[in-house]
């Protein structure tokens, strides 16, 4: 199952796609400011994750974000936030894991 958020949502929840067994691919549209925690928690299918906003950082993304993917997720963000996003998914948001991040 392939999921793109509508471009309206400036916030994802604490588990809101969580456990989602069929997930395999997601799009985080350009207005998400926030990232609540376990988000993608156990979502072990999960390929994809395609990071649309520059808006996001340590302060408004929770820890564990994605805890529980698996370890060939790609996560492709902007170009212009790579290095910040890199940085910031692997201290907060996947501490232990060597998911690949791309620039799209």
């Amino acid at each position: 199952v392939e999921i793109v958020i509508p471009d309206s949502v400036t916030s994802i929840g604490t588990y809101a796609f969580a456990n989602c067994s069929s997930l395999t691919s997601i799009t985080i549209p350009k207005k998400v400011n926030k990232l609540g925690a376990n988000v993608f928690k156990g979502d072990k299918k999960l390929k994809t994750i395609t990071v649309k906003t520059t808006k996001l950082n340590s302060k408004n993304v929770s820890k564990n974000g994605f805890k529980g993917i698996s370890n060939k997720t790609v996560i492709k963000v902007p170009k212009s936030k790579k290095k910040a996003y890199t940085t910031l998914f692997r201290k907060k948001v996947l501490p232990d894991m060597d998911t690949g991040i791309i620039a799209h």
